[in-house]
């Protein structure tokens, strides 16, 4: 068979990755930072600022512009707090705070005696609920930082009839550049409970100092503090960028996203510009490739991950609940969150928990080819890499909730990076992966490019051996005896091009499948890198009547149920 380069089955050693490049990421990377800077005094990409709105118009005309993808927006509601003051004011002095996300405000000012949990070792971290027992209700509870989530804190203060909670910062890690004045910020403490009392957050020295009076008075004096938590819950509205490729089999759909959001702390080139680049990056790739894919490829860019992964929890359960056949046709999701940290390790989703245990994370079957489809094209081209923690802190959370296998890869964010890391990777050890990670210093000059490089090819790669699944198979038996002897040679030149539609054996239509492509079946897919996701088709369609004699058939095949 003769075949063009471009059909033709890539060597192992150099794995189809669709052409994609870090230069490639870059340059949507360097309009996203544009964007986010020139909103930089209005939230940069906060989810409902206007930042947001330029940066999904700029991702919706790139996306549209291919020409291979039909763009909507899927809009959802989003839940919200408006906050005002946040303090804690004792003996004329003013205290000021920082609000949970989702914890609940004071009704006015609230004054009452404060009061401190106590732990057996004389802690005051209140991580159980008999750190407590001596708290009047009433009182106004000042709980330090540690150990137990805040909202296990806030709960058992809640639960002892606390007017108000003020939890304090501890000690930070040096790596973090934490000064005891710097405010405990970009917090949740969990989802609203209206049953627990006001919560706010002090720095590590409002804390200190109000802990050391609060323990010098008398038994029968209790200093007292007024507390005002200022709060207001709204719902406003977002939305989600979905762009659904006008090749592949709709009935058997590859989703691949990335959060489009920021936070308002900075213009998040990093978290996440990054793998949103990529993600347009990728479907420029999808668009010019002489192969059209045989599964439909959904690109996502999700709204409101920030605060609570909203946008991709909104579209999964909206899907789930409005949608159930369509959402049965998507057999697996694949998740770029950073993906340029400046000190970066090159890290694949631990979904066979060969490294991290994840506890209490549904891992769903499948899960583990799609982390070999990274590994397998990481060990093939030589490149070191690590697991990093299936741990559902990202967009596919919703996905693997509800039984999609899911994968990614992620560079690191406020995990520390040891001397065996910098080994592989190059770097600085003892200090966080990314020091720039949800701060104002998270721009375009701190990407670290070397790991836009390697992780881009990556995910061309990923979106390679899931969405073309076409294969070159030889028939057990020849289905008919040549009547002649095989041509050697074509009996006419091939064409320079492939033509659009192959005319000797088209491939099936949507209406001759049997039904997606099983969730269960993903290790079919071209999980090891030796094998490629393109077919060794094209002008050698010429001598297809020669193949058939000899035994030997073309057949595009994908899992069936």
């Amino acid at each position: 068979m003769i075949a063009p380069a471009a059909f033709a089955a890539p060597d192992a050693e150099a794995p189809n990755d669709l052409g994609l490049t870090g230069a490639d990421v870059m340059t949507h990377l360097t309009e996203l930072s544009s964007i986010s800077e020139s909103y930089a005094g209005e939230g940069y990409r906060t989810w409902d600022g206007p930042g947001y709105e330029a940066a999904a118009q700029y991702a919706e005309k790139v996306l549209a512009d291919t020409g291979a993808f039909t763009v909507t927006r899927h809009e959802f509601d989003v839940p919200y707090s408006d906050f005002g003051v946040a303090s804690l004011v004792v003996d004329g002095t003013v205290y000021t705070g920082s609000h949970f996300d989702n914890s609940e405000g004071t009704d006015g000012d609230v004054t009452a005696p404060l009061a401190l949990p106590v732990s057996e070792d004389g802690g005051f971290l209140g991580c159980a609920a008999s750190d407590f027992a001596d708290v009047p209700a009433g009182s106004i509870v000042l709980v330090q930082r540690g150990i137990c989530p805040f909202e296990d804190k806030i709960g058992f203060a809640s639960d002892a009839g606390a007017a108000a909670v003020f939890v304090y910062n501890n000690e930070r890690p040096p790596e973090e550049n934490t000064a005891p004045e710097d405010q405990l910020t970009n917090v949740t403490s969990g989802p609203r409970n209206e049953e627990d009392s006001p919560a706010a957050t002090l720095p590590q020295a409002s804390g200190d100092a109000i802990q050391a009076l609060i323990s010098a008075a008398p038994e029968d004096a209790p200093v007292e503090g007024t507390a005002t938590i200022e709060k207001q819950f709204l719902v406003g509205k977002s939305f989600n960028i979905i762009a659904d490729s006008t090749a592949g089999d709709p009935d058997d759909t590859v989703v691949i996203g990335a959060h489009l959001d920021g936070v308002a702390e900075g213009p998040g080139v990093n978290d996440n510009a990054s793998g949103s680049a990529a993600v347009l990056a990728l479907a420029e790739k999808i668009a010019a490739s002489e192969v059209p894919n045989d599964k439909r490829i959904r690109l996502a860019l999700w709204g409101a991950e920030e605060i609570g992964l909203l946008g991709s929890t909104a579209y999964v359960n909206d899907l789930v609940a409005n949608d159930p056949a369509e959402w049965d046709r998507i057999s697996s999701y694949l998740n770029y969150d950073m993906i340029g940290s400046e000190n970066f390790t090159v890290g694949v989703y631990d979904a066979d928990r060969s490294t991290f245990p994840a506890e209490g994370v549904n891992i769903p079957e499948g899960s583990e080819a799609i982390e070999k489809i990274y590994t397998d094209y990481f060990d093939t081209i030589e490149q070191p890499w690590i697991d990093t923690e299936y741990s559902g802190r990202s967009d596919y959370q919703a996905f693997i909730d509800n039984g999609v296998p899911s994968g990614g890869l992620f560079s690191g964010g406020d995990d520390i990076k040891t001397e065996a890391q910098v080994e592989m990777f190059g770097g600085t050890p003892g200090v966080f992966m990314d020091r720039n990670y949800h701060t104002v210093n998270d721009t375009l000059a701190n990407i670290n490019r070397d790991s836009v490089d390697i992780f881009a090819p990556a995910i061309g790669h990923a979106a390679a051996a899931l969405a073309w699944t076409a294969a070159v198979e030889p028939s057990p038996e020849p289905t008919v005896e040549p009547t002649v002897e095989p041509t050697v040679e074509p009996t006419t030149e091939p064409t320079a091009q492939p033509t659009a539609e192959p005319t000797a054996q088209p491939s099936p239509s949507p209406s001759t499948t049997t039904g997606p492509g099983p969730r269960d079946n993903l290790a079919k897919t071209g999980s090891n890198a030796e094998g490629s996701p393109l077919p060794a088709i094209g002008a050698g369609m010429l001598v297809v009547g020669a193949l058939i004699a000899a035994g030997t058939v073309i057949a595009r095949r994908r899992p069936q149920e």
